[in-house]
């Protein structure tokens, strides 16, 4: 047995924390080593080790997502990454079920001081000002304009919030989106924001607060979420052996979403006609294919 006295735990801190004040530059941004391995989920040595002799951090993409997640490591490892960079705004498109919000959920479990706005796709400005008005502390009433709104949402960070997750952005009014955009402008000047926003995949162009240009220069970055593969399928569903056939045909119906796939696995033939647009017939024989060969094979 080893024991560390007093004196060589406070020698080892001094290490950690000289190694961790070391100035590195990820994607762009300078930042300590301490905040950026914390943003990236990676421990003192393999940090170190991954700074090149430039100062740039080179940290792969092996962030492992969380068990309830199920091939979403590469996409949890991109947030991470966003986080300690330089962007100030990254967009998460995907199509209704596809985990965004379970997603942004798992990436805000790893970061201290997160703030969550949820919006209501299709609703104005007097609603999202409704909804940002408790995290700030300010009236609704003056958020109203768009560069009210969002010199509101700045607030957040001044209530010591590292990043703010937008969740249920898609078809907005003009007034949502130009609030958005005025809040991409005042975003670009002020390096210690992030704002992650969760949309859905069929946003119009004409909805989007950003351009190309944008994310040229690098104040957005874009991740799209794909449903996931056959093994996926298979692995959320609980079914280890599931039909080779029946699962093809589960993959193909629901094109990977893991919502979906939930409700086949808890066998909830209401919650699959409330969310999906799936008649009658296709319900019962998602539910007959995704039955447990050594179980009951009746679909509710």
């Amino acid at each position: 047995m080893y024991a560390l006295t007093p004196a060589g735990v406070a020698h080892a801190r001094e290490i950690l924390n000289g190694v961790d004040a070391r100035v590195v530059e990820v994607d762009g941004r300078r930042t300590s080593l301490g905040d950026a391995r914390r943003a990236l989920g990676l421990a003192p040595l393999p940090a170190a080790l991954a700074v090149d002799e430039e100062g740039r951090l080179r940290a792969g993409a092996a962030v492992a997502a969380p068990p309830s997640l199920i091939q979403r490591d590469a996409d949890l490892a991109f947030l991470r990454r966003w986080a300690a960079g330089g962007a100030p705004v990254a967009v998460v498109y995907g199509s209704r079920g596809m985990g965004k919000t379970a997603l942004g959920r798992a990436f805000a479990a790893n970061v201290s001081r997160v703030t969550w706005l949820d919006l209501q796709e299709g609703s104005g400005l007097a609603s999202a000002a409704a909804s940002l008005s408790p995290l700030v502390g300010i009236p609704a009433s003056s958020l109203g304009r768009p560069q009210a709104f969002a010199e509101g949402i700045l607030a957040v960070f001044e209530r010591s919030s590292k990043v703010l997750v937008v969740d249920g952005y898609g078809e907005m009014p003009d007034d949502v989106v130009e609030g958005f955009a005025a809040l991409l402008r005042l975003a670009r000047t002020r390096p210690a924001v992030h704002i992650l926003v969760l949309a859905q995949e069929g946003t119009p162009a004409y909805c989007r607060f950003y351009g190309r240009k944008d994310v040229e220069a690098g104040a957005v970055v874009e991740r799209r979420l794909k449903g996931l593969d056959l093994e996926g399928c298979r692995e959320l569903l609980g079914v280890e052996d599931i039909d080779g056939e029946a699962l093809r045909r589960i993959y193909l119906l629901t094109k990977g979403s893991p919502l979906y796939l939930r409700y086949i696995r808890e066998r909830d033939a209401e919650g699959l006609k409330a969310h999906s647009r799936f008649t009658k017939a296709e319900i019962r024989l998602l539910l007959y294919s995704g039955r447990d060969p050594g179980g009951s094979t009746s679909a509710s």
